[in-house]
């Protein structure tokens, strides 16, 4: 199973595994995220993010297979989660708690003090699952998605 993340002290197989993402998987990012994503993202903007050498673009993994993906740009001390999404037939499962997780642990590695965020305003699933991960709302954006016009909420992170 890909990444660090594959068993327990115990030495029991977790359900996930996380890794780095290469072009390799761009045709099932893409698949992921129109899956869920009203302005789904092109394959042409997935690769775009494999090039930034700002952007950090992991995947969740059940066996060998990518069932959901996390991006994030990072800049100095601070960083940006642009996009998490998870294969709706692989949702509450715990699987995007662990890619924050994931995200965040490598946040300290690189001295981040501070990772934002944005979520739609309807999309309490989501919230919840950034509140528990320690992220709190900072603030709102009127009119933010293109799609709707929905407002979204800001939430930040604070590394401790």
């Amino acid at each position: 199973m890909p990444g660090d993340n594959s068993r327990e002290a115990s030495g029991h197989r977790k359900v996930f595994g996380i890794a780095a993402l290469s072009a390799i998987w761009l045709d099932r990012l893409v698949e992921i995220d129109s899956s869920w994503n009203p302005s789904s993202w092109s394959l042409k903007l997935f690769e775009r993010e494999l090039a930034n050498p700002a952007s950090r673009l992991r995947g969740l993994f059940a066996g060998n297979t990518l069932i959901g993906y996390l991006c994030a740009h990072v800049v100095m001390d601070e960083a940006h989660i642009v996009s998490l999404g998870v294969d709706p037939g692989w949702r509450r499962r715990g699987g995007g708690s662990e890619l924050l997780r994931d995200f965040l642990r490598l946040c300290r590695l690189e001295n981040v003090r501070y990772v934002t965020l944005e979520v739609r305003a309807s999309n309490g699933a989501a919230q919840a699952l950034y509140s528990g991960a320690g992220f709190k709302m900072a603030g709102i954006r009127k009119h933010y998605y293109s799609d709707n016009s929905e407002d979204a909420i800001t939430m930040r992170h604070e590394i401790a």
